[in-house]
């Protein structure tokens, strides 16, 4: 008789089981504080919301210090709701649904947003945390802690208020597992890209910081860094003079009582290892990490890349300087608060083709502008975006490469690559009938040389800013936008030789959304001649 542990069996039999989701242990959407009393807005959603037109909000008109108009609560709310916030809700069989301003992976929504503000109009300085559900505040210090926010990240100027973004990271991997810890930053990329296009509308200068001290941040929040962390600050307005706080530290706060997050949480190791292994430690370490200094450079390759017959200028002759931005008055959008509100993932695409202005204004906008370390003349030379047009009037079907220093489109490859992009989107019908896929990847022995592994967050986060500012551009030009997930090294192996080196971040599909939005069935040959090589064929005995 066997004389094993007899736990053994029964422990692998749970490990695995299979379902097709477990709704037992997934974590709840939005974090409350019964404890503490909700703080009302302005009700956003009241109003149209920003009125500039989408393309030149996106594209980062974004208004300096000197010309910034002052930070209102008014103002503030709008940069939540437009961000953050429901702005839907859709009763179904099950239940209610909630549609949010940003797209998320899974609609799971792992990013929570909490302010440190100076006295404002109707609102007391302190420490808060945002309610998305309720467009609510609820107040966690008292005081004006601008100054010891600022400091964290090595910038000691006081702004009229700070966004710290955290990320509740089992929100993600109670489905994407291992694999959403990438997730999280997808989905706070796509927020940023709204908060930056709200800003550039409200004429309130943003700035995007990567670098800080992390377990201090953690402290102030009263967070405890791991099953939720600080991920991004966001610097609002312009530097107003405020003298610094006094000397010392701000004791860290008691976590204050919250729903919990966490529970039944599973751990990925990896997922927390190369969060550990990215923390800065001190104030000192993040004030180098952020000195600009460290900026990367534009590729010879994209420098050398410009010219001949198959590259295509995204500006026309008419357009202004060879490199010049495009103007937009020509290619009119959506009003950015009307697209923000109405915008959805769009489920099923029609196969026609959209227009060569449409498409060239998106994709010059997407990158433009962002205040965020890394970007060099309006892009980050740390990330590549290439395409597979599949039906853009005027622009030959293939395979791309986007050229960000002189802006144009560079034809890698002539042809019908409808079922690779299928294939490549991780067999989905989405990139096989959508016009355009966007493929945005990253040099990430190159990240990791300049940045460590902090690095990976970040571009994972711009990654998802540019697929955001897609998305919004698509959207308020009438067509559709979705993200969706991959097969990360046949993307790579697809662009090669040119994309070599590189590693597959984000992908988007563009175009005309389907009258019937529901997701369609889709099998790609490749796929099928895969899965008969799995099962032998071709091999011999």
């Amino acid at each position: 008789m066997a004389t094993g542990d007899s736990s053994v069996a029964r422990q692998f039999n749970e490990a695995t089981k299979l379902q097709y989701i477990n709704l037992a242990n997934k974590p709840p959407l939005y974090k409350v504080y019964p404890g503490l009393r909700a703080i009302p807005l302005p009700d956003a959603a009241a109003g149209s919301g920003p009125g500039m037109a989408t393309l030149d909000a996106i594209r980062g008109a974004e208004p300096d210090s000197d010309s910034a108009q002052p930070l209102t609560l008014q103002k503030l709310t709008s940069l939540l709701y437009h961000s953050a916030a429901v702005i839907r809700r859709r009763q179904l069989r099950d239940g209610e649904v909630h549609y949010r301003a940003a797209a998320s992976a899974g609609a799971l929504y792992p990013t929570e947003i909490y302010l440190v503000c100076g006295d404002l109009d109707g609102l007391r300085a302190g420490v808060y945390h945002f309610n998305p559900l309720t467009c609510t505040l609820a107040r966690l210090r008292n005081g004006d802690l601008r100054r010891w926010i600022g400091g964290a990240t090595g910038d000691h100027a006081a702004y009229p208020a700070t966004l710290v973004f955290t990320t509740v990271f089992w929100r993600s991997a109670w489905k994407y597992r291992e694999r959403g810890y990438r997730y999280c930053y997808w989905d706070l990329g796509t927020m940023a890209a709204n908060l930056l296009a709200t800003g550039s509308a409200e004429g309130v200068p943003i700035g995007l910081k990567f670098g800080f001290a992390d377990r201090l941040v953690s402290g102030f929040l009263g967070i405890d860094g791991y099953d939720e962390a600080p991920s991004l600050i966001a610097a609002i307005g312009a530097p107003d003079g405020v003298p610094p706080a006094g000397p010392g530290d701000v004791p860290g706060m008691l976590p204050q009582e919250s729903n919990d997050l966490s529970a039944g949480a599973i751990d990925y190791p990896l997922s927390r290892e190369l969060h550990l292994a990215s923390l800065l430690r001190t104030r000192g370490d993040a004030a180098e990490w952020n000195d600009g200094s460290r900026k990367g450079t534009n590729s010879e390759r994209d420098e050398l890349d410009g010219t001949g017959d198959n590259f295509r200028p995204l500006r026309s002759e008419t357009d202004g300087a060879f490199r010049g931005d495009l103007d937009l008055r020509a290619q009119p959008s959506a009003a950015l608060g009307d697209c923000i509100r109405s915008r959805g993932s769009t489920r099923r695409f029609a196969t026609e083709p959209i227009p060569w202005e449409t498409f060239r204004s998106v994709v010059d906008a997407a990158g433009k502008g962002i205040n965020a370390p890394s970007f060099v003349d309006g892009f980050s030379p740390y990330l590549s975006m290439y395409f597979i047009a599949n039906a853009v009037s005027g622009l030959e079907p293939g395979a791309y490469y986007y050229n960000r220093f002189y802006n144009g489109l560079r034809l890698l490859q002539a042809g019908d690559f409808r079922e690779m992009a299928g294939h490549l989107g991780y067999e989905q019908a989405l990139p096989a009938d959508a016009a355009a896929v966007a493929f945005i990847t990253a040099d990430l022995e190159r990240v990791n040389r300049d940045f460590g592994p902090r690095g990976y967050r970040m571009v994972q986060t711009l990654a998802g800013t540019i697929g955001g500012r897609l998305y919004l551009g698509m959207h308020a030009l009438g067509l559709g936008a979705t993200g969706l997930t991959f097969f990360d090294d046949s993307v790579v192996e697809f662009f090669a030789p040119h994309a070599t080196g590189q590693e597959s971040v984000f992908v988007v599909p563009m175009g005309v959304a389907h009258d019937t939005n529901r997701v369609r069935p889709f099998r790609s040959r490749i796929a099928v001649s895969l899965d008969a090589r799995a099962r032998g064929a071709g091999q011999e005995g």
